[in-house]
């Protein structure tokens, strides 16, 4: 939508309507850049959904979830001088999560997303690498790699370089100049890049967390 308003007022008059161009498209790089994030989130969210709704086994899952489902509760247990509030941390942690805190059969309720996902922010591509890693899968880097070949960089720069364009425009960067065919470019890439993502997880997660064979 953005992107086609840019480009009528391109056609209409380049050189009249430039600053009208250049604000829709810094507009269309903010919205491209959290449609982003939102994805990848929902990746992750969808996948632990399927925990509990199938009902699927804790056996394959790596002691990374594990830790990131409680993540809120325990990055800062260690750190703590006061006895008090650290008995307190551990009880809260007993009530709230001990039940997830197993190997056998399937958690017993859902996993909170907004836990889980608690950090994940600013989506350049070790960010959104980091976040498979929770989940256990490693090898998200060479999946996509091998799934991609010769446009696995391009790709990637492209999903580094948006993430960059939106923290300038963020910060007041009036410098940044965008034309309808840059975000156009940027659109198919990260499409691409969601596409790919989507397809080696699921394999990954299938065979990996499921157990299919």
């Amino acid at each position: 939508m953005l992107t086609e308003m840019a480009a009528d007022f391109e056609r209409k008059d380049a050189i009249r309507f430039r600053k009208k161009i250049n604000a829709i498209s810094r507009g269309a790089i903010v919205l491209l850049c959290s449609h982003l994030e939102a994805y990848i989130r929902e990746l992750g969210e969808k996948a632990l959904d399927s925990l509990s709704e199938n009902s699927t086994p804790r056996t394959n899952l790596s002691s990374r979830v594990y830790y990131h489902i409680s993540i809120d509760l325990l990055e800062n247990f260690c750190a703590m001088n006061n006895p008090e509030k650290a008995a307190n941390k551990i009880f809260e942690f007993i009530e709230k999560d001990i039940s997830f805190w197993s190997k056998s059969g399937p958690f017993p309720r859902p996993v909170e997303a907004k836990r889980f996902n608690r950090g994940f922010s600013t989506p350049k591509f070790n960010k959104i690498k980091g976040y498979f890693n929770r989940f256990g899968y490693t090898s998200y880097k060479h999946d996509l790699e091998r799934c991609l070949k010769a446009d696995f960089n391009p790709t990637v720069t492209m999903v580094d370089h948006l993430v960059d364009t939106r923290n300038q425009i963020a910060h007041g960067d009036f410098s940044i100049s965008l034309t309808p065919l840059d975000i156009n470019i940027m659109i198919q890439k990260i499409l691409v890049f969601c596409q790919k993502t989507e397809e080696v997880f699921a394999i990954w997660w299938r065979f990996s967390v499921c157990g299919e064979t």
